[in-house]
């Protein structure tokens, strides 16, 4: 009889081992799954920050595009009013003169932007 109470005992203390192991390691991956989902929380909250960000910036590209339309059509309309060529026929020196003063200041500004470009690129190297 004593044999048979040996054996329950070895059996439910191997048994207990073995539930105490299987607790110490669900309690580690336990720590790991919580880790894991605090980390995604954040980055969630990053995402949502970023979509935000993105969605504003959108809104104002929007309405910037939305004004360059409407300054476009302006002007559109501008032109379909004039006849530039029957003009250009009557009056060749009030056009010519005007073509010239706008081409100057087109290309005026397009040196002023690669400059501003090209300071962009290229460090100060004077300090």
């Amino acid at each position: 009889m004593n044999q048979f109470f040996i054996a329950i005992i070895l059996v439910l203390g191997l048994g207990g081992y073995w539930l105490y192991q299987e607790n110490q390691t669900l309690t580690a991956n336990n720590l790991k799954l919580e880790y894991a989902v605090e980390e995604q929380k954040q980055t969630m909250a990053i995402m949502k920050e970023q979509y935000e960000k993105q969605g504003k910036a959108l809104q104002n590209m929007s309405r910037k595009n939305a004004e360059i339309e409407s300054e476009k059509a302006e002007y559109l309309a501008i032109f379909s009013r004039h006849n530039l060529d029957l003009l250009a026929l009557k009056k060749p020196g009030m056009i010519e003169l005007r073509m010239n003063n706008a081409s100057k200041n087109v290309m005026e500004g397009m040196e002023n932007d690669t400059k501003e470009l090209f300071n962009l690129d290229v460090p100060n190297t004077t300090d």
